[in-house]
């Protein structure tokens, strides 16, 4: 996909796709790894992925591509890997929502800080909505996903409308409309963590959805914090 739609696309949108971003066999050796085969199918997704080796090399390389591509800064650093899975024995689904929470190293006192919580034993806070605009995400599918597959649905431009409560983002998507993001096996979907966005249960659960969902953002986040993890 040339540069400028991926940079038109995910400034004007809130997301971009890009088709075949990793070969065929580059995919194939990130499914084999053991956290992500078939035998694991029994969880619906992890959050520390990052700190695996193999998964901090694949984040410098999608940093590369995407930097390269203009649509994320060259100093940017990866501070998450999630894996979300669906699969017969795992079947979920997501309201609608906004990405708010961000993984950091320690509770720090700001007001501009709020609604700290702990995932998997790490603190997660809600910064401004000022530190997620310069946030990006990157979901890497390592399995096709159809319409039947339970993919992302996103409301196009909401992320330009800051911060939403439940009523707010219900009516931007009545008068906006969802978009339906399948993607392929090696594909690329980037989007800005304010993206309103939901997903529904795959509709052929003898099917599976493998996404690895990688944050990147600015080395130095401010307000006081630091990332649990910056590679």
């Amino acid at each position: 996909m040339p540069t400028a739609d991926l940079h038109d696309s995910l400034q004007r949108r809130g997301f971009a796709h890009w088709p075949g971003a990793l070969a065929p066999e580059q995919v194939a050796a990130v499914a084999a790894q053991p956290l992500l085969a078939e035998a694991a199918d029994t969880d619906a997704g992890d959050r520390e992925l990052l700190r695996e080796p193999w998964c901090g090399a694949l984040a410098a390389r999608l940093r590369e591509r995407l930097a390269a591509a203009g649509v994320l800064a060259p100093d940017a650093v990866a501070v998450q890997c999630t894996l979300f899975r669906k699969s017969a024995l795992r079947n979920w689904k997501v309201t609608l929502h906004q990405d708010l929470s961000i993984p950091v190293a320690a509770a720090v006192a700001d007001p501009r800080l709020g609604a700290w919580s702990r995932k998997q034993g790490r603190p997660f806070v809600q910064p401004p909505a000022e530190l997620l605009q310069r946030l990006l995400a990157v979901r890497l599918h390592l399995d096709d996903c159809g319409a039947g597959d339970g993919p992302l649905r996103v409301v196009a431009g909401s992320h330009r409308h800051g911060r939403l409560d439940a009523a707010a983002a219900q009516a931007l998507r009545a008068a906006e409309g969802e978009t339906e993001c399948t993607a392929d096996r090696g594909d690329l979907l980037i989007m800005r963590p304010l993206l309103l966005h939901a997903s529904s249960k795959a509709t052929r659960p003898e099917g599976r959805r493998r996404v690895l969902h990688f944050l990147f953002g600015p080395r130095e986040p401010g307000y006081s914090l630091h990332w649990s993890i910056a590679l």
